[in-house]
């Protein structure tokens, strides 16, 4: 009896023991989504994990080396009860041939090299061809000539030959063609991969960052895992194409991505969301300290300089600015628990969601990727300054009803299918106004002429000269339908007294004049007026 409730309790405490073991989980994830800002990206991954109850550490290996230690967060759901209990972040080294994406691009040159061996092996065979074909029309050239010197030539038994060769002798060349194209192919192929192996052998450290999630896990089920973190080597910038519509009034608008990562891990098949937030400015406004005059007094030869002390000289007055706050020390890491949860404000910045999913490698290469389009309702008119150059240039005058601003960035030009350039667009909030403009219209006639200069000399007790002067501005439309246009142009105005500007005269008048001499006509011209 006593033997029996030994043996139970050697049993119960090897049990127990074991449950205290922790079981490690080397996850298999995959990236899900990506939101990339200004200068970083933050990155969810995601493992689909099932496990026991007990305590398990599961290990996310290969992370990149940009990534901010800090950023780490920690979330997940399933059907096991589960708490984070543990969260830890360390280096790891590989091999350069071991990465993954440098055992994928050696095996593809691998295989390509059999391939080539192959493509080799055929031409060399094709060469053998040829020469034997080329011996027989050597011995029958030979056997031809010993025949018409005894004259006795078999023209029947050399026609057959020399069909024979010819039919052999185009195929095989046409084969060694063919297997040379086939190589020229392939080695290009083969130099386009080594290159790439080249261009990340710099790119890609053999260092990686492994972190490692202790979880306890009350209830045993399937559990989705999620890891995020920011890394650097990440951007986008917006990128814009306006397409000038005259005949419907609109603007075709086009929004696009324009993404750059180099952080050291592929994005591949994830989702994208694009935001303006930019996490390295401070979320905090400056502060103000007291701004100190005093009149400067000379420090003496041997005293020594102050640290901490900045001012400037100007005029026998020291403007004294305060020290600048010491930089706040970094915030201690989130407790893993906490981590599961949190609550991102994004009411004062911009955030875009791309309706597919990405593939965006760690190249450093830039790739586009479109966002929005979207017609807008503009009006057109025309502008022109004729004394600076004698050319209408079309103008759109619009209105954001877009459901979002636009951001400064570049936008390339179009009228209807022809490109008419690039340009920068300022930020343009909801509902404010803006003008765009899409380059000369050849078809609105501009001319700026002087059709006069009358120079009076001074008279006889007099000293003062005259000069007359006449211009004259002629704008036609050769359009076929009317158009509206805005002529600028200007009068001289003189800042010396000796010199006057009088009997002006302008025809018509125009519509707005300021005491800068600026003149603004504004007129409709019917088709073909001028």
């Amino acid at each position: 009896m006593k033997k029996r409730k030994f043996s139970i309790i050697v049993i119960l405490i090897l049990l127990l023991s074991g449950s205290l073991v922790s079981d490690e989980i080397v996850a298999k994830s995959k990236i899900s989504s990506v939101t990339i800002y200004p200068d970083r990206a933050t990155i969810i991954r995601e493992a689909d994990l099932t496990f026991g109850s007990g305590t398990h550490s599961v290990f996310f290996e290969n992370l990149p080396v940009t990534l901010i230690p800090n950023s780490l967060r920690v979330s997940g759901k399933g059907t096991a009860v589960v708490k984070v209990v543990g969260l830890d972040l360390a280096s790891q080294y590989l091999e350069f041939a071991l990465l993954p994406e440098v055992k994928k691009l050696q095996a593809e040159i691998d295989a390509l090299e059999l391939e080539m061996s192959k493509t080799v092996n055929r031409i060399e065979v094709l060469n053998s061809q040829e020469k034997f074909l080329k011996s027989i029309e050597s011995a029958n050239a030979a056997r031809a000539s010993q025949e018409i010197m005894l004259g006795k030539p078999d023209t029947q038994s050399w026609e057959r030959v020399l069909n024979f060769l010819g039919s052999k002798l185009t195929e095989v060349k046409k084969g060694k063609l063919e297997q040379n194209q086939i190589l020229k192919d392939q080695r290009a192929k083969l130099n386009a991969l080594k290159k790439k192996l080249n261009s990340i052998r710099p790119q890609r450290s053999t260092e990686s960052r492994k972190v490692s999630v202790i979880l306890d896990a009350a209830r045993a089920g399937r559990f989705k895992l999620s890891l995020s973190y920011t890394v650097m080597r990440a951007r986008w910038i917006p990128l814009y194409t306006m397409r000038a519509l005259p005949d419907s009034s609109e603007i075709e608008f086009a929004m696009s991505a324009n993404i750059q990562q180099n952080s050291g891990e592929n994005w591949e098949n994830a989702k994208a969301f694009l935001s303006t937030a930019s996490p390295a400015l401070s979320t905090n406004p400056p502060v103000l300290y007291p701004w100190i005059l005093d009149f400067y007094t000379p420090r003496p030869a041997q005293a020594r300089r102050t640290k901490g002390v900045t001012g400037e000289v100007m005029g026998g007055v020291r403007a004294e600015e305060p020290k600048a706050e010491a930089p706040l020390e970094e915030a201690e890491m989130m407790d893993a628990e906490m981590a599961t949860a949190g609550v991102v404000e994004t009411g004062i910045n911009l955030n875009f969601a791309i309706k597919k999913n990405v593939q965006i490698p760690s190249d450093g290469a830039p790739h586009k990727v479109p966002i929005d389009m979207q017609n807008i309702d503009v009006k057109y008119d025309y502008i022109t300054v004729p004394k600076l150059k004698e050319a209408a240039f079309l103008r759109a005058n619009l209105r954001n009803t877009l459901p979002y601003p636009l951001l400064s960035g570049s936008t390339d030009l179009f009228v209807v299918q022809d490109f008419v350039g690039s340009t920068k667009v300022p930020f343009i909030a909801k509902d404010e106004e803006a003008k765009v403009f899409f380059g000369e219209d050849r078809q609105i006639r501009i001319k700026h002429e002087r059709i006069k200069r009358e120079k009076s000399p001074p008279g006889f007790l007099g000293k003062n000269e005259r000069i007359k002067l006449v211009y004259k501005i002629t704008v036609q439309n050769l359009r076929s339908t009317k158009v509206d246009i805005e002529i600028q142009d200007q009068l001289p105005i003189s800042q010396n007294t000796k010199i006057e500007i009088k009997d002006l005269a302008i025809n018509p008048e125009p519509s707005k004049k300021n005491e800068k001499g600026f003149l603004t006509w504004t007129l409709t011209l019917e088709p073909q007026a001028k």
